[in-house]
């Protein structure tokens, strides 16, 4: 049998990793993703938002209540994404159909940057505020978990204003996590009720109350199978540039020679790819 050479294997190696994983099934389904602002026709910095808004991920629309605006804060420091919404505290937000019925097993998360602790205030929600369902929650200076009226804290200043934060509330196999920035910062076996009402972000879902002042970027609502999450399923590294980072010339001319070189070394190898898989 002929000798394969070094770069041969690496480039088999490669492939054969994706055949791997192109046939395992996704841990993580995600049931919607809202961008806030990238999935919209036209969206631009200080514009009212789109109405509906449209999810990246997902099927359901967000329908705007008050004029939430497209913004690029805190240019010209770094944010999760090039837009985000801004939300006056007051009047604004975004309503939709309820997005899951799940129990257990699931997860929201958001990046955010609120301007104020007073009262308390909607992040993301699914269900109602009072009674039934899940969502991430402000409770004055604290971020927290909220079960249909059921409000479990993540410590009493964990609200940093003008600074963007991912938060995420997780619940597997019968363990709820309050994460902030990828790290645990509360935690119960207390389970929500089955959710039922509706969907919001920055604003109550079912009445006019629970506003949100700040900003609210990358919502994501998703499920998983039991035992299968992991921190690194968050979506905690997103990371926008002002101004933009740009490829160099000559990174992009490396970058076609790599590709062609792989395609030539492929083609010399496909022969030997069902053997050596």
């Amino acid at each position: 049998m002929k000798q394969i050479s070094t770069a041969h294997k690496a480039l088999i190696a490669i492939v054969c990793a994706f055949v791997v994983s192109g046939n395992a099934a996704a841990v993580v389904t995600t049931i919607a993703t809202y961008k806030l602002g990238e999935s919209d026709a036209g969206a631009a910095a200080g514009a009212i938002t789109a109405n509906p808004t449209t999810p990246s991920v997902g099927v359901v629309n967000l329908a705007r209540i008050g004029a939430p605006t497209y913004s690029t804060l805190p240019a010209p420091s770094t944010r999760p994404s090039p837009l985000s919404v801004a939300f006056n505290g007051s009047s604004d937000g975004f309503r939709s159909a309820l997005l899951s019925t799940e129990t257990d097993n699931f997860g929201i998360e958001a990046w955010v940057r609120p301007t104020s602790t007073a009262g308390n205030a909607v992040i993301a929600y699914n269900g109602s505020t009072s009674t039934a369902g899940w969502g991430i929650f402000r409770a004055g200076g604290a971020y927290a978990i909220l079960f249909g009226g059921n409000v479990l804290t993540g410590g009493s200043n964990s609200v940093d204003l003008g600074r963007w934060t991912h938060l995420a509330l997780v619940r597997a196999s019968g363990v709820t996590t309050l994460y902030k920035n990828g790290v645990a910062i509360a935690n119960t076996a207390t389970g929500p009720n089955a959710p039922s009402g509706g969907f919001s972000i920055g604003i109550n879902p079912l009445v006019a109350t629970e506003y949100f002042a700040g900003n609210i970027d990358e919502v994501r609502i998703f499920s998983f199978a039991a035992g299968q999450f992991a921190t690194s399923d968050l979506s905690t590294a997103l990371s926008y540039f002002d101004p933009p980072q740009i490829v160099p010339v000559d990174s992009r001319h490396a970058l076609l020679g790599l590709v062609l070189l792989l395609a030539a070394l492929g083609l010399h190898s496909m022969r030997t790819l069902r053997r050596t898989c």
